[in-house]
C-alpha cells in the first residue's frame, strides 16, 4: 500500500532537503510489520534509494492454554501449555488454581505445568495469567479427573485361577447418587420390618389374652382328672 504523507521543503544554497511526514493507526497485528520509505531523482536515473522501519506496536498480552483432549482418568499425566501473546512479553507466567493451592506434585518450567499421577484431590480450575504495564489477561482450563473402579469375578470350578475384570470410569457425582439410592432403600427396609414386626406382636398378645378362659378350662380338667360334661373338648396347650 501507498501513501502518500505531507512534504516540506527546505533550500540550503544549491542543496535542497525534503521530509514527508504520514501518521496511521495501527493494532497488535502490526507490530513487526515493516514499512518502506523510497526516494527518486533524476540524477540517481535507474537507481533506488529505499530505508526500512520494523513497527513496534506495544499491546496488553492475550492468553490462551493449550490442553490435552479427551478425558483425563486417575493416574494419568497432565500437561498444560500458557500460550501468550504481548509486547512486551511478561517476565514471569503466573500458574494458580481458584480457591486452593496448587498440587504439592506440580511442576512448573517456564510456561508449561504439569502434574504427574492425577488423582481427584486434583480437580479443580487453574489458571494462567499474563501481565504487563498495559494491562492483564487469564485464562482458565476446568480439570475432571474420572476415577476408575474395577470390579473382579473369580471363575469357579472349571478355572478356579481365572478373573475377570471390567472397569468401569465413573465421577465422584455419579458414584455419589448411586450411594444415596441404595442408603435410602435400606433405611426404607428397616422402616418396613420394623411395622410389620410391631403389628404382628400385637395381633399375637390380643389372640393370647383372648383364650384366657379357656386356658382356665384346661388346668381345672387337668387338675381334676375328668372331663366336663359338656362332652370331649380338645385344647392347645
Amino acid at each position: 500500500l501507498s501513501l502518500s504523507g505531507v512534504t516540506s521543503q527546505q533550500d540550503n544554497d544549491k542543496t535542497v532537503s525534503v521530509s514527508n511526514t504520514i501518521r496511521l493507526a495501527v493494532s497488535k497485528r502490526d507490530n513487526g510489520a515493516l514499512v518502506t520509505c523510497e526516494a527518486t531523482h533524476p540524477a540517481l536515473r535507474s537507481q533506488r534509494k529505499i530505508t526500512q522501519h520494523a513497527l513496534d506496536v506495544h499491546y496488553a498480552p492475550t492468553v490462551e492454554i493449550q490442553h490435552p483432549p479427551g478425558v483425563m482418568r486417575e493416574g494419568d499425566s497432565l500437561s498444560l501449555d500458557c500460550i501468550i501473546s504481548a509486547n512486551p512479553m511478561p517476565h514471569t507466567v503466573l500458574w494458580s488454581r481458584l480457591n486452593d493451592s496448587l498440587p504439592e506434585r506440580t511442576e512448573i518450567q517456564g510456561t508449561l505445568l504439569s502434574i504427574p499421577r492425577l488423582s481427584a484431590l486434583d480437580n479443580g480450575t487453574y489458571v494462567c495469567e499474563g501481565r504487563n504495564k498495559y494491562g492483564r489477561t487469564a485464562d482458565e482450563y476446568t480439570l475432571v479427573v474420572y476415577v476408575i473402579l474395577i470390579a473382579m469375578l473369580i471363575v469357579l470350578p472349571t478355572d478356579p485361577g481365572a478373573i475377570v475384570e471390567a472397569q468401569r470410569y465413573l465421577p465422584y457425582s455419579i458414584i455419589g447418587g448411586i450411594l444415596a439410592v441404595l442408603v435410602f432403600g435400606v433405611i426404607t427396609v428397616l422402616i418396613v420390618t420394623v411395622w410389620c414386626s410391631v403389628n404382628q406382636k400385637g395381633s399375637y398378645l390380643t389372640h393370647e389374652a383372648s383364650g384366657l378362659d379357656e386356658h382356665g378350662e384346661v388346668q381345672e380338667a387337668f387338675l381334676n382328672g375328668s372331663e366336663t360334661r359338656e362332652g370331649k373338648k380338645e385344647y392347645l396347650l
